[in-house]
């Protein structure tokens, strides 16, 4: 190692060695001014989750509220709408399920027919 490395080695241990505790109260005030910035930037107040919620509300606010909600509406609408009308180069999924049944014949009609009518 070089002298200047060595040098610096030193203060990083004394670093290391002399950390001095974090006050008790400086974790709170920093969580307060977290939901501060929070509420101030979503417009609207934080809440805390809590057990006395129902369950629909307990549902709304883990979507993100009438935000999430309306985000996750508009996605449904679009893949309702994807599925139904493909754009061109994706197979159509209502197109395939009906050829396939139009295509299936159980009874293969026409060997059936012939079978029957031979003679034994």
């Amino acid at each position: 190692m070089a002298e200047k490395e060595r040098g610096l080695d030193a203060f990083f241990d004394a670093s290391r060695r002399d950390v001095p505790p974090m006050p008790a109260e400086l974790g709170d005030r920093m969580l307060a001014d977290a939901f501060a910035v929070q509420a101030d930037l979503s417009g609207r107040a934080v809440r805390r989750p809590s057990a006395a919620n129902g369950f629909w509300t307990q549902l709304s606010d883990l979507l993100g509220g009438w935000y999430g909600m309306g985000g996750l509406a508009a996605a449904c609408a679009a893949g309702v709408w994807l599925g139904f009308a493909p754009p061109p180069g994706i197979p159509d999924p209502v197109g395939l399920l009906i050829q396939a049944e139009t295509a299936t014949d159980i009874f293969e009609s026409q060997s059936l027919i012939l079978a029957l009518s031979e003679d034994g």
